[in-house]
This record gives C-alpha cells, sequence and structure tokens, in this order.
C-alpha cells in the first residue's frame, strides 16, 4: 500500500481550486463544511475557508505510476439546465439499458456481441453527462431488483463517467472508461442463473463459481480487437483491492489500473445502494459510508473523496426525513448547494400524504421549534410507500 507524505499547512490567502482541505484550525463543527475533507471546487468555497480559517491542512501526494489520472486535466460546467437536458437523459438512459440487455442476452445464448452499439450507447452517456450530470444521475437511480444485472451494467458505466468528469478526463477518456464500467460485467452472463438470483447467502461452492465472472469476463473480452485492452483488464480486475485482498489475484496497490479504481468504486456504490435478490438497498449515503470507510484499505482514497465530491452525501432523488419529521425528495442542486439542497415534500410529520411543497435548505429555514430545517437522514426509496418511480421518471416539480 502506498503510504502519502503528511499533509501541508498553509495560509487560507494561499488557497486555490484543487487543492484537497484534509484539516482545519478548528474543528469542523465549528465550520461550515458538513464533509470532513474535501477538494476545494469553487470560488465559494475558497471564500468560506478564508472567512472562517487562518490556515488550513492540504493533502500532498507522490503519484504511483498507476494511481493518477492523465496529466491533461478538463475542467467541465453543464451546458444546459436540469430541464433542458432531462428529455435526452431519459432516452439516453432508456437506450443504453437496453443495450446492456441485448449484450447479456447475446452472451446467455452463446452469441458474439456488437461493439460498435455498446460505443454508441456510451458516447450517448458521455454527452449527457457533459450537458448536466445532475439528470443522468437522477434517472441512475432507478432501481428495478428483476434486471438487476443489465441497470447495475449501466449504473456503474455511469457512475464511472460522472466520476471520470470529476477527475477531469477529456471525453476520449471519459468514453473508453464508461466502455470499461458497461463491459464490467459481462462475465455474468455465463454465470448458471439458478446462482445469479440465488435468494440467500452463496456457499462456499457457490461463491467461488460467482467469483469466476471476474476471469470469464476477461475471456470475453481479450478477444475483442476493436476495444481496448483496458475493458478485459477492468472486468478481471474490478473486485481487486488496493490491499491485496481483492480477487481472483489478489493484487495489491500499484498493481491495480486507475481505471480499475474507478470502476470499482462505481461498482460498490451501485451494489450497496441497489435491491437484489438476496440483499435490501441500502440509502445512498450508507454506501459512501462503507466508501470512506474502507478508502486506503480497498480504494482510491483521493478517487472515493472525489466520488463523494461529485455524488454529493444528498444525491438527487434520494428520499429524506427531515428534521421535522417531514419526508420529502432531494432534488437537482448545484454542485456548491448539495448539502443543502432543495426538497419536494411528499408526507407530513405524520408520514401521511400532503400537498407537495418546495422548501429550500439553503435559505435558512426553520422548524416548528425555531431550530433550522435540516435532513435527519436519509431512507429507502419505497419508505411510508413513496412511488418513487414517479418522481424520477417525469422530474414532477423539479426546477435549476
Amino acid at each position: 500500500m502506498t503510504h502519502l507524505p503528511p499533509p501541508a499547512r498553509i495560509t487560507c490567502d494561499r488557497l486555490k481550486i484543487g487543492m484537497k482541505v484534509v484539516e482545519l484550525d478548528r474543528p469542523w463543527i465549528e465550520s461550515p463544511f458538513t464533509i470532513h475533507g474535501f477538494r476545494i471546487s469553487s470560488e465559494q468555497q475558497l471564500q468560506q475557508l478564508q472567512a472562517c480559517c487562518e490556515y488550513v491542512y492540504v493533502a500532498t501526494k507522490a503519484k504511483q505510476p498507476n494511481s493518477g489520472p492523465p496529466p491533461k486535466r478538463h475542467r467541465y460546467t453543464n451546458t444546459q439546465t436540469f430541464q433542458q437536458a432531462l428529455p435526452q437523459a431519459k432516452n439516453t438512459y432508456r437506450q443504453a439499458k437496453n443495450v446492456v440487455n441485448g449484450l447479456l442476452k447475446s452472451l446467455r445464448l452463446g452469441q458474439d456481441f456488437d461493439t460498435s452499439v455498446a460505443k454508441k450507447a456510451v458516447k450517448q452517456c458521455v454527452d449527457s453527462v457533459i450537458a448536466n450530470q445532475e439528470a443522468m444521475i437522477w434517472l441512475g437511480l432507478l432501481k428495478d431488483v428483476d434486471e438487476y444485472t443489465a441497470r447495475h451494467s449501466f449504473n456503474v458505466g455511469l457512475l464511472s463517467i460522472i466520476l471520470g468528469r470529476a477527475e477531469g478526463l477529456s471525453p476520449a477518456e471519459l468514453e473508453h472508461v464508461g466502455l470499461c464500467g458497461m463491459l464490467h460485467d459481462m462475465g455474468k452472463a455465463e454465470i448458471p442463473l439458478e446462482i445469479l438470483n440465488k435468494e440467500g447467502a452463496f456457499n462456499d461452492d457457490e461463491f467461488e463459481i460467482m467469483k469466476s465472472h471476474t476471469v470469464k469476463g476477461y475471456d470475453i473480452l481479450k478477444g475483442k480487437t476493436d476495444i481496448s485492452p483496458e475493458a478485459a483488464n477492468v472486468a478481471h480486475s474490478h473486485h481487486e483491492r488496493i490491499n491485496g485482498r481483492g480477487y481472483p489475484r489478489g493484487l495489491t496497490d500499484d498493481k491495480i489500473s486507475y481505471f480499475t479504481r474507478i470502476v470499482a468504486i462505481a461498482d460498490t456504490y451501485d451494489a450497496i445502494s441497489s435491491e437484489r435478490v438476496y440483499s435490501p438497498a441500502r440509502p445512498s449515503i450508507e454506501a459512501l459510508r462503507i466508501l470512506i470507510g474502507a478508502k486506503g484499505s480497498h480504494y482510491d482514497p483521493d478517487l472515493v473523496d472525489r466520488f463523494v465530491e461529485c455524488i454529493g452525501l444528498y444525491p438527487a432523488g434520494s428520499v429524506a426525513q427531515l428534521s421535522s419529521g417531514e419526508v420529502g425528495i432531494v432534488l437537482p442542486t448545484p454542485a456548491e448547494l448539495r448539502n443543502a439542497p432543495s426538497i419536494l415534500i411528499v408526507r407530513d410529520s405524520q408520514k401521511k400524504i400532503c400537498a407537495e411543497r418546495f422548501i429550500n435548505l439553503n435559505n435558512a429555514t426553520t422548524d416548528n421549534s425555531g431550530k433550522p430545517l435540516k435532513i435527519r437522514h436519509l431512507l429507502s426509496d419505497d419508505a411510508f410507500g413513496i412511488d418513487i418511480r414517479h418522481y424520477h421518471e417525469y422530474g414532477f416539480g423539479v426546477t435549476d
């Protein structure tokens, strides 16, 4: 495992966008920041740091050969509003998920698959993410246990593109990492359905068969001359962990490629936050906590931090219970306000259906006792009979 150099103390007037703040000159609870450790991404964050602190500590890191992104970085800003991007995002979402379904069906029937179709679907995803990633995140939160493998493969590709965008990868590199993510689980097409769809825990023999999807995926993709060998490598290695305790080869830190590290984080996050036949979905914030708890041992710590920043503690489309007891849907919110998002209230404090209304947690909203209104915790997508699919599908009441 890579040993990181100690953080550097720096006065706040020398801070720049892109620096990663790991410690303040005061307790985090005395600051306006809810994430303890973050990369500066806006002028507003710079101003907040300069207003509340004299100095902070920033991360310094010696890059390993496989641990960092390409040297050229792109800075992205949304080119469309959420409402402008949503119609095309819906088309992209449906078409790409159908493509993944088709790939898996072809492989299960022993047939080859058309790589060009997968590439086209990934390019459309990249275009939509560049236009407005919140629209794609909104749709990507749809969960369907009956088609988990296909939806999961699509979502891992999507989340890999989103993390790559935050890393500043070029559009061509985003297409590359997106294809790696979309194809990472193709080996599952050769796993017997009675194991793939088994309810309950695997026994030792079944788990060994399930783990073989990494090697099977590698074998399927390594013969494809029209895609990069990295797609086969990611399929082979996405369950490797930087402490060497992953599978199938027990690779350690510097043997795991950069794109594999991205896909591994996307894969874990989506698996934890999705309902499967053997496991209920857990709220997004639990998935993020698991990733944060395993950074540096299982996952690249810088990439985990970047992923938390771009997904946010309260992703759009999540179901949240507020400190007032009311329940609502988290709406797409600009990145700099993501820790105090807009909410569409759909259940009252007694958890009964109520007249829907919007609140903005960034506007010093208070509850009936006069205390600041805030998110208490996130809930499962179907909490209190809420049909989250309605809100995801139609973007009901969403504004930028």
